[in-house]
């Protein structure tokens, strides 16, 4: 930032003294908007180091006003010839008071004087055009200090750059020299706003490279879909202007600030076309007369944005860019007329886009209270679509995954019943395999291991319906069975009943037959419903818990039940619970599962023990409450403590236990619950189960 001590301009002229008929502007006082030193210049073409004295007589001077654009002012030259322009000031007392800053834009390069003395030279200023370099300072600040109440002369020495190719980008003007005094905070508030914008530029820029890189990944995919190319181009050229180009504005050397100027309205009509091209595959549209009226319509606004000064900003900025999007709009809503599969979301990107355009235009004229937000309307127009089409091809994108995954599902069924009928014949393969048991034993184990977590989420549920209905079928009619055989037995005569017909005892022997296959097939029922639980994830709700309250109510439950089924069974047992024990989010119906089945071990645990004891305790330490389940009882081996919670293991015995309590358990907290399950334990010194469960806060 270049601070001047010019004894001038600072002064903030908010009312000022000046008529058409003073020679000298008069600066009073300051505007809170600043104020535009725009009158009482005079100019004259030629180059006189005398130009730049206080006394210098310049009465025969021509007047001009600086501050509008170079086209409207022929008689200046833009072909590298130096002039000068003179300005008469005078500050007051009470601007004085003021803390000014001065900003200057300029579209050639100058050298500025105060009373004679040089203050400032901006760009490259020569006799010799080709020399000639053109600088605009932009928004930095030049801070200014002025004697009041005395009459000073501020000069400037001034020429273009020869061959650049002003034009009105971006809906710039090219003024002469426009110099704005304001206050210091004034200045800090303009610049805290062109910073936001600058900030806004970059995310929306961030919003096309986040695009570019999901279209790109499509694209790597299903590189025989071209539309994803398409929209590949146009987001990667957008990423260019929102991003790199982010600090468009600040680019203060002139000649690159109208090349860079000149290259976004290239690609941003490029970018526009592949759009338009990829809208046109995604439904199908025949190119027609009208995409090539807009494709030329942009085409040829490339040259006259660059050249035609005013209205061929115009045709670029306001009539292509709305002819365009209006021909996106159009096509998604026949799209939805022809019911095209999430043209919707299309159709609900051209609306917001009519939507932001409006808000544009109006905020855009001169009179609205709003024209600080043209710039992110503009931009809000311009991603509403791409934004849409995203959302159509990531909706696309999930209608084809769901269906691949129906239809791999469908495979995997199919590959199930062929491998059951495959394994009738393995039969040879596996007695060879047999052979070498022994020798391969620690890896089948872990090979069976490994074998049965990773199916069993996969098959339980097939193997659920698959077997569940013939084993009720096997249940009922065993039962069925069973009371049919009674029937038959009560209508049997007496001397079939004994020997030495012998019916009687084949009859008992075939109801006890019936019976056995009744107890194991509601067996093989409980291991099937314990598999169901423990692949099924739950779709409970967590709410907020009293773990000690949940804890007793599953001790008693699991105490009582216990005695409900032996009436011989007894045991003492208690708990120990932190009274400052937060509640937590939980979902209580799983973890009363895992304190359940944890409690019934150790119930279990103790039955040989002389005085039985099971203990449920809990804590609160940092962020985790911890519930501990302790028990006095015969306690677990290194051995089993190893593979304790793995699936179907089990020390209870035959027909007690499935295995599956543990393992279910181990994943509730684990996966459902982000705590942990470990069990300490010592052989003849009981065990104790530990739950750390985390404390989730807001």
């Amino acid at each position: 930032m270049k601070k001047l001590t010019l004894a001038l301009l600072l002064a903030l002229i908010c009312s000022f003294g000046f008529s058409q008929k003073q020679e000298v502007f008069r600066i009073d006082s300051l505007p809170k908007q600043g104020i535009l030193l725009d009158k009482g210049w005079k100019w004259h073409a030629g180059d006189n180091p005398d130009f730049a004295k206080a006394d210098f007589d310049d009465s025969k001077w021509e007047n001009i006003d600086p501050t509008i654009d170079i086209f409207d002012l022929p008689q200046v030259s833009k072909q590298g010839a130096i002039f000068w322009l003179r300005l008469p000031l005078l500050l007051s007392d009470s601007a004085s008071k003021e803390s000014l800053i001065m900003t200057i834009r300029q579209s050639g390069a100058s050298e500025l004087f105060l009373n004679g003395k040089l203050l400032e030279r901006i760009g490259v200023l020569s006799k010799d055009k080709s020399q000639i370099k053109a600088f605009s300072p932009g928004r930095d600040p030049f801070s200014l200090q002025i004697q009041p109440n005395h009459p000073q002369i501020l000069a400037v020495r001034y020429a273009f750059q020869p061959n650049i190719f002003y034009a009105t980008h971006f809906a710039n003007t090219n003024t002469i020299l426009s110099i704005e005094i304001t206050s210091l905070k004034t200045w800090y508030k303009k610049e805290n706003k062109a910073q936001f914008g600058i900030k806004w530029d970059i995310i929306v820029g961030g919003i096309f490279t986040t695009l570019f890189i999901l279209f790109f990944a499509f694209y790597l995919f299903f590189p025989e879909q071209k539309i994803n190319l398409y929209f590949t181009v146009y987001t990667a050229l957008q990423v260019l202007p929102y991003g790199i180009f982010s600090g468009f504005y600040t680019v203060k050397h002139v000649e690159i600030y109208y090349w860079i100027g000149n290259a976004l309205i290239t690609m941003s009509v490029v970018a526009s076309s592949f759009l338009l091209l990829a809208v046109y595959r995604l439904f199908n549209q025949k190119i027609g007369i009208i995409f090539l009226l807009v494709i030329s319509l942009g085409i040829s606004c490339i040259p006259m944005a660059m050249l035609v000064y005013d209205w061929g900003w115009v045709v670029y900025g306001v009539l292509f860019n709305f002819l365009f999007n209006l021909e996106l709009l159009r096509i998604a809503i026949v799209g939805v007329l022809k019911n095209k599969k999430g043209a919707w979301f299309i159709a609900s990107g051209g609306f917001f886009f009519c939507l932001s355009w409006f808000l544009f235009l109006s905020s855009g004229s001169a009179n609205s209270s709003f024209e600080f937000a043209a710039p992110y309307f503009y931009a809000l127009a311009q991603i509403s679509i791409p934004l849409s089409v995203a959302l159509h091809l990531g909706y696309n994108f999930a209608q084809t995954n769901l269906s691949l995954q129906q239809k791999l599902t469908e495979i995997e069924i199919l590959s199930n019943e062929k491998q059951q009928i495959l394994a009738s014949q393995n039969e040879t393969l596996e007695r060879q395999v047999a052979e070498r048991t022994a020798e391969l034993k620690a890896s089948q184990n872990q090979l069976i291991q490994k074998e049965k977590l990773a199916s069993l989420g996969e098959l339980t549920a097939g193997i659920a319906h698959e077997i569940q209905n013939p084993l009720n079928f096997v249940n009922n009619f065993s039962e069925l069975s069973t009371e049919l055989l009674d029937e038959l037995s009560e209508e049997l005569p007496e001397e079939l009943k004994t020997p030495p017909s012998g019916v009687g005892g084949l009859l008992a022997d075939i109801t006890q037959n019936l019976e056995k296959i009744n107890y194991h097939g509601k067996r093989a029922s409980s291991i099937i419903k314990g598999m169901l639980e423990h692949s099924r994830q739950s779709t409970g709700e967590r709410t907020l818990t009293d773990i000690n309250q949940l804890a007793d109510e599953y001790l008693r439950l699991s105490y009582h039940g216990i005695r409900a089924k032996d009436s011989n069974f007894n045991s003492d047992y208690k708990t120990d619970f932190d009274e400052n024990l937060p509640k937590i989010e939980v979902i209580p119906q799983d973890i009363g599962r895992v304190i359940l089945n944890l409690i019934n071990n150790a119930f279990w645990a103790v039955k040989t023990v002389e005085k039985p004891l099971v203990m449920v305790k809990t804590e609160h330490t940092g962020n985790q409450v911890i519930i501990k389940v302790i028990d006095n009882g015969t306690g677990i081996s290194e051995d089993v403590k190893a593979k304790i919670f793995q699936p179907f293991f089990t020390t209870k015995p035959t027909g007690e236990g499935t295995g599956l309590g543990l393992s279910l358990a181990y994943d509730i907290v684990t996966k459902g619950h982000g705590g942990t399950l470990e069990v300490v334990s010592k052989e003849g010194k009981g065990s104790e189960f530990i739950i750390q469960l985390p404390i989730k806060t807001s």
